[in-house]
């Protein structure tokens, strides 16, 4: 039997390079976290979920408002992985900060592991401190959208759901929980009303989590739309509704580069699809669109939906779809729907999660195979197939007119 210190320096000479493969390192992962659940006291984990957690992202947020994270992560590209004294933080804050309340911030920091102390004031990065410096990563955005709104919204809900004797809230009118904690607006007008912050920081979540998640066009066969479909310059093939910063649409032509120019289309709100967006195909037509009102692209081939409908009641995603079915070409359309599907038993730590963030934020929810089709079927659509990978958190519902 391994002794006591030969079991620690296992557990802690393990790296992610050990692993094959993605599944296998996100099992060891999960493997890890029922460990720790394990080895807590009642006490310790209470201590983590609510003094730990919210603590170190504080000081991860203070680092971002003062731009720390993108100078220390240019710096790291001349010099990898080089320690940086607290001098030098000072020197790359955009705001003239107290030099014990940064000590203090980054103390927890390395005691957290976002950051490895190696000296008095002294400090190297983590790869997780180089991706909130990395714009592309999106992980200061991930951040700044959980301060903006998971978090507060999180605070909020217990109240809520007391003060409307539990409830489920799945009447924006009624019982919205954002609604209840801003004393008005709901979340998607706050974010309309705050493009660049609220908006912005949505946004960015948005395309950080849809980088970690597997691509829709390794779950589902794309050529199932290529094939067969009207390819004459102005008809649409291909429309991404709600698409953000067109991930989605751009992983389609990556698939298929020979398509055509101005047959994708990407749809989101005037105030979306005017932000720019960093290397998006020009073969992409951007669009402002509403998703509550008639669908503008007649007799697209793929009417496509990834994390839009989930931010919405029932009711909600049956107008939605409706001016689907309206735009529809019968025996020709699609609607393709990327979204979780929640198995009746064993749903995992990220479905849940972002299950219970949708009732939180937007009333929305994640549904199982079953009540996707009683919802489609409101609309005037039939689930026809669902693709799944082992591998992905999401399905790729694919629906017909009924």
């Amino acid at each position: 039997m391994a002794s006591f210190r030969e079991t620690i320096s296992k557990l802690d000479s393990i790296q992610p390079t050990q692993f094959s493969t993605v599944a296998e390192r996100f099992e060891a992962k999960e493997a890890a976290r029922h460990l720790l659940a394990r080895l807590e006291t009642p006490f310790e984990l209470s201590w983590r979920l609510t003094f730990e957690n919210p603590c170190v992202v504080a000081g991860i947020q203070t680092a971002i408002d003062l731009g720390i994270w993108k100078k220390w992560t240019e710096a790291d590209k001349e010099k990898p992985g080089a320690a940086v004294n607290l001098q030098q933080l000072l020197k790359w804050a955009d705001k003239d900060v107290e030099p014990n309340l940064l000590r203090r911030l980054t103390r927890i920091l390395a005691a957290l592991d976002v950051l490895e102390e190696t000296d008095e004031d002294t400090w190297k990065p983590t790869p997780y401190s180089l991706s909130l410096g990395d714009t592309a990563s999106h992980a200061d955005q991930v951040i700044q959208c959980g301060t903006d709104h998971i978090m507060p919204c999180g605070l909020n809900l217990p109240r809520f759901l007391k003060k409307y004797n539990y409830r489920e809230p799945i009447d924006l009118t009624k019982y919205d929980n954002y609604r209840d904690m801003t004393g008005g607006a709901d979340f998607f007008t706050a974010c309309k009303a705050d493009p660049e912050g609220l908006g912005t920081s949505f946004i960015g979540f948005m395309a950080g989590i849809a980088n970690y998640k597997m691509a829709w066009t390794d779950v589902y066969d794309t050529n199932r739309i290529v094939d067969g479909a009207d390819l004459e310059p102005g008809k649409p093939l291909f429309v991404d509704i709600g698409g953000g910063h067109g991930l989605d649409a751009s992983r389609l032509l990556k698939k298929h580069p020979n398509l055509p120019a101005d047959v994708v289309v990407l749809q989101d709100t005037p105030e979306v699809v005017a932000l720019p967006i960093e290397s998006l195909d020009s073969r992409i037509v951007r669009q402002g669109h509403d998703f509550f009102t008639p669908q503008p692209q007649l007799h697209s081939r793929a009417y496509f939906f990834h994390a839009v409908p989930h931010d919405w009641p029932d009711a909600d995603c049956v107008r939605m779809f409706s001016q689907i079915k309206a735009a529809f070409k019968p025996g020709y359309s699609k609607l393709l729907i990327y979204e979780i599907v929640l198995p009746n038993k064993g749903a995992t730590t990220i479905q849940t999660t972002i299950d219970m963030l949708l009732m939180e934020v937007t009333s929305g929810m994640e549904r199982t195979e079953e009540h996707w089709g009683r919802l489609l079927g409101e609309a005037g659509f039939k689930i026809v197939g669902v693709s799944r990978h082992p591998r992905a958190v999401e399905s790729v519902i694919e629906a017909d007119l009924a």
